[in-house]
């Protein structure tokens, strides 16, 4: 998004409009919450880079007007004054009405309110410097500054009604640093807005285009879809008044409440989300075995405790052919939906706390108790005939603590990024069955940056691909119920279609659309 903001303001106040022009240009496009969604342009008639240019057959206003856009024109008018209302303008300049303008600042202030567009007028913003202005009588000026400061009053008294109270907003400072400080703050909050509006605009237009229910349902009941599962999925259909462990429908805890029980353990008292932080100070004083211990007790459930299962492991239990399922998820729900079903799987771990399997995977085939632990790229499954649930960032097992591993601190994240750019963490196997499918992507939060590089390092097996005959594109798909603009450009810059939609409503569709 490129934005203008003009910047409106007599002499007086140099160092302002200089301050003014580091925000805008300098300030709001690296902010590390913006950096790469906006560019933005400051407009001045006396910028140093490119000032406009003052032929002497025109009056200076005249001269600005024509040589940069006017403030109507831009997304942001700033407006800055002091003691000084600025020069009057020639009678050629003069409202609707007949009146004249106190100023040029005056006119550009007016011209900001009036707008060219209906749809997006302006951002007008209005800043007064409260410091003390010394005029000395016997100086040949007194009058005019004098008559100056009697204008901007003139001009602040718009804001007010009669009975004092105030009908219009400005803001007030007493240095140049302060107002530096306000107007980063307010720009800021403005360019948020802008790409919040932005964003829920592309989500409306988003919405028009449903996913291609049937084309999915048919490559799955093909066995031509990867399915890659994120943590949201396990939260889906949960209102957001639920507490996890709570009836009449029992949810495990997302990642934020997860991070919450934690920092609640250690009497930290933050409402922090990250996971990762908050389980790394948990290594940190509690040791590694206290956290093992305290993930397990949350996430594994009793039998007769009632967790809700989501529909997106049933409907893939259903599913006729031998899948390859690959989840971030550390609990066992997929795996009894897959047993209440009776349809067999094999799963893979990726060893996150076995130091001494550093090189291996776990791999129990289906229907053995006790894992073998092949090297990655030695593991051998004939993924034509046989399912595959991958636990990707580790997992409980329900049985005993023995093979129980989580990548869930920072230095787990590390460690596996690592190991995925060595090609060590996911089985070679698996890439090239992927080679000529579609992928899946259900529940994937790409703001989780640990997620955003895995999927990254996997991109090249996936995107942009066509059948071996060139002839068709093989597409892979994103569903979340929040897709944000920023995840909407990684999705399609990686070669997939993202859809915001209610999970669980995605699974009744390509329910209802399976084959027969």
């Amino acid at each position: 998004m490129h934005l203008r903001f003009f910047i409106s303001s007599p002499g007086d106040v140099a160092r302002e409009r200089a301050l003014a022009q580091e925000v805008v240009e300098q300030e709001i496009p690296k902010d590390p919450l913006l950096r790469g969604l906006v560019t933005c342009e400051a407009v001045r008639w006396d910028d140093p880079a490119a000032p406009a240019a003052m032929p002497a057959t025109l009056t200076p206003q005249e001269a600005v007007n024509r040589g940069l856009p006017k403030p109507s024109q831009c997304d942001v008018v700033i407006v800055i004054l002091w003691s000084r209302m600025g020069t009057p303008l020639p009678d050629t300049f003069r409202r609707a009405d007949g009146s004249a303008y106190l100023s040029g600042s005056e006119w550009e202030y007016e011209d900001a309110l009036q707008g060219n567009s209906p749809v997006s007028p302006p951002h007008v913003l209005v800043y007064r410097c409260t410091s003390a202005v010394s005029i000395d009588p016997d100086q040949p000026d007194a009058a005019s500054r004098l008559e100056q400061r009697g204008r901007v009053r003139q001009f602040f008294d718009r804001f007010k009604n009669l009975d004092g109270s105030l009908r219009g907003a400005f803001s007030e400072y007493d240095s140049p640093e302060a107002f530096r400080d306000r107007l980063r703050n307010d720009l800021r909050a403005y360019v948020q807005q802008r790409l919040a509006g932005q964003a829920q605009e592309q989500t409306r237009s988003s919405e028009k285009a449903p996913p291609p229910f049937g084309e999915i349902a048919r490559a799955l009941w093909k066995g031509r879809v990867v399915l890659f599962i994120g943590n949201r999925a396990m939260s889906a259909g949960r209102s957001p008044d639920a507490v996890a462990g709570s009836a009449p429908e029992i949810f495990l805890p997302s990642g934020a409440e997860l991070s919450h029980v934690l920092a609640e353990d250690m009497a930290l008292h933050e409402d922090d989300d990250d996971l990762a932080q908050i389980s790394s100070y948990y290594e940190t004083f509690q040791g590694r075995p206290a956290l093992r211990e305290r993930l397990r007790q949350i996430l594994v459930p009793q039998a007769d405790s009632g967790i809700r299962v989501p529909p997106l492991y049933r409907l893939l239990a259903e599913v006729p052919v031998p899948l390859l399922v690959l989840s971030t998820g550390f609990d066992t729900l997929i795996e009894q939906a897959f047993r209440a079903a009776g349809k067999p799987y094999d799963l893979v771990i990726y060893p996150a706390d076995r130091k001494d399997l550093a090189s291996a995977v776990l791999w129990w085939p289906h229907g053995e108790t006790q894992p073998r632990t092949p090297a990655p790229n030695e593991l051998d499954i004939d993924l034509a005939t046989t399912t595959v649930i991958f636990k990707m960032h580790g997992s409980v097992r329900p049985e005993n603590d023995e093979w129980d591993g989580f990548v869930i601190t920072e230095d787990d994240h590390v460690e596996f990024l690592s190991r995925v750019a060595a090609k060590s963490a996911i089985p070679s196997l698996f890439f090239a069955y992927l080679r000529d499918r579609s992928l899946l992507f259900v529940g994937c939060c790409l703001h989780d940056w640990n997620l955003r590089v895995a999927i990254r390092s996997l991109s090249r097996y996936f995107a942009r691909r066509t059948t071996a005959d060139a002839d068709e594109e093989i597409p892979s798909w994103a569903v979340d119920e929040q897709i944000s603009e920023l995840e909407v450009k990684l999705w399609r810059r990686r070669g997939v279609y993202p859809f915001q939609v209610a999970i669980d409503e995605f699974v009744t569709k390509l329910r209802a659309r399976a084959p027969r």
